[in-house]
């Protein structure tokens, strides 16, 4: 068995994508998923599965679009992957002083060749904001001096500038997510 963290996109953040997560639980007890814990309402959880990474974000995706009605983005990462993540994060001091103010986007894949230059407009664009980025690969690390409400690194903007799909997380979350993988089964 895998440990996976599945990462949702879009759940219960701003009035969309109501998914409770006693029914995210369920459907992944229904694929065969076992050892799943859920962490707050926005779409985490940690599980085992007995299948690779590429074939669990197939089934779980397809199967929470049928529960939903409407499709459900997914981004797997591994115990591993998470701690790569940690170890690479430019604004570890940052985090270290307000988790909140630091964020992870989870990225489908890695970003577009143009993304760098399109993210560099994106905080030109709106200079009054103190917002920082580092684009790496599958990953874009924030700072987010002033809070994550009025950035505009979030939604479908921040995919049409990265040529993927993303989930950000609060540095809290993240680090807690691979608490939670770790030393299971």
């Amino acid at each position: 068995m895998k440990t996976y963290v599945a990462l949702l996109r879009a759940v219960n953040v701003g009035g969309t994508g109501k998914l409770a997560m006693a029914d995210f639980r369920a459907v992944m007890k229904k694929l065969g998923y076992s050892n799943i814990e859920t962490y707050i309402q926005s779409g985490n959880a940690v599980f085992d599965a007995d299948k690779g990474a590429a074939a669990v974000t197939k089934e779980l995706a397809a199967a929470l679009e049928k529960f939903a009605g409407a499709p459900v983005g997914v981004i797997l990462r591994t115990h591993e992957e998470l701690g790569r993540v940690i170890e690479a994060n430019p604004f570890a001091a940052e985090a270290a002083a307000d988790g909140a103010r630091v964020h992870g986007c989870f990225l489908g894949a890695p970003a577009a060749a143009s993304a760098k230059e399109g993210l560099e407009a994106l905080v030109a664009k709106y200079p009054a904001r103190r917002d920082r980025f580092h684009l790496a690969g599958d990953m874009l690390y924030l700072h987010l001096p002033d809070g994550a409400a009025e950035t505009k690194f979030s939604g479908k903007g921040l995919d049409k500038i990265l040529g993927v799909a993303a989930t950000g997380r609060n540095w809290n979350t993240v680090v807690k997510l691979f608490a939670m993988s770790k030393d299971r089964g």
